[in-house]
């Protein structure tokens, strides 16, 4: 469920935020914008993604322009937000579980995408030994986002495996020992009837063939495709990856 969080008034943020809507209106690409008008967003510019970065280095890192970007609706301030957390875990201002909840926020594949991006997928975090383990934290987040119990919708777990996917393409050399945790949730998603969920376990199991291709051969071979056109479609898209595949 989308919440509707509304911020105090500040003039600070509120000149932040009109600074940024002039930049991506001078950038406005109305074909664009109009193309995305079904994307569920309350304003967008059209604006090309790689503008949107290059704006966001106009701005400094702060929490509560971050937080009002995102919450905003618009689709040019939530991608701009997500290159503006901080990804050093032990100095961001945000705690795991705010985090969590910006995902409830997410209504659509391109910013499950962007939030992983751009943020998720390349945090990092030393512990109290010294030892970076970023990336293990990055799959814990995905991992809870896999196997919510409660407020479990289908852009959160899709979040979840586009994460995966996002930090197996960063590394694909590298273990994830976490990852085994979210297998009896995959064995199960992987009959979801919700054209978002399969389309982000497909893309996570493309990329894991990277990784581990006879893994992920056993994995396909198991599948009943007798259970539906969603299933059907992940079979056929990691078989193709798995036979033309340059891994």
């Amino acid at each position: 469920m989308r919440m509707n969080i509304v911020f105090p008034y500040n003039e600070d943020i509120e000149q932040l935020i009109s600074k940024a809507k002039k930049l991506f209106h001078l950038s406005m690409n109305g074909e664009a914008s109009e193309k995305m008008s079904s994307m569920g967003y309350k304003l967008n510019y059209g604006v090309a993604l790689p503008r949107i970065k290059e704006i966001s280095k106009e701005f400094s890192t702060n929490k509560l322009f971050a937080e009002c970007a995102w919450w905003s609706g618009c689709r040019e301030l939530m991608i701009l937000s997500t290159f503006l957390l901080e990804k050093d875990m032990n100095k961001s201002p945000f705690k795991k579980e705010e985090l969590l909840k910006w995902s409830s926020q997410l209504f659509n594949l391109e910013l499950c995408e962007q939030f992983s991006k751009n943020f998720l997928s390349c945090i990092s975090y030393t512990d109290s030994s010294g030892i970076e383990k970023g990336y293990e934290m990055s799959c814990e987040l995905s991992n809870e986002l896999i196997t919510l119990q409660e407020d479990r919708t289908e852009l959160r777990v899709a979040l979840g495996y586009i994460n995966y996917a996002n930090i197996i393409r960063q590394d694909p050399k590298r273990e994830l020992p976490a990852e085994k945790n979210i297998y009896n949730a995959l064995e199960t998603d992987v009959y979801s009837d919700s054209y978002v969920i399969c389309t982000a376990i497909s893309r996570y199991l493309r990329t894991k063939v990277q990784q581990n291709a006879d893994e992920v051969q056993q994995f396909i071979q198991k599948l009943d495709l007798s259970k539906g056109n969603r299933v059907q479609y992940i079979y056929e898209e990691v078989n193709t990856e798995l036979q033309y595949g340059n891994f």
